[in-house]
């Protein structure tokens, strides 16, 4: 009995690990397209020849541009926040579906050492 109580808290373990590495990576690739934006237009202006400065600022102005037009687009903003909360909604969710299991094995474990 002390096996099913064990396997039910791994188990849920497992999947909170799961679900938080994934709110993670969503927030973080978000963070991460902002920085390939910036990455990407000055790796292409010094290829082009302009100076690394220059280059810089000129991703920094290009970040900025898409950045704004990010925000001038509320629904876009909105589904891209959303979607993350909703990701961690599920989280918790599916973490909550392993308390009945746990309290049905710890009841198990309590009648069994009562016996």
């Amino acid at each position: 009995m002390k096996l099913n109580l064990l396997l039910a808290k791994v188990l849920q373990f497992v999947t909170f690990v799961f679900f938080t590495i994934a709110v993670l990576v969503y927030f973080g690739l978000l963070l991460m397209l902002a920085l390939a934006v910036l990455w990407y237009v000055t790796r292409i202006l010094t290829l082009f020849g302009l100076p690394a400065l220059l280059a810089v600022l000129a991703g920094i102005a290009a970040l900025t541009y898409v950045s704004l037009a990010v925000s001038r687009q509320p629904r876009l903003y909105r589904l891209l926040w959303d979607l993350g909360l909703e990701l961690i909604t599920l989280g918790k969710t599916q973490i909550k579906r392993f308390d009945p299991l746990i309290e049905e094995a710890r009841g198990d474990v309590a009648g069994s050492s009562a016996a």
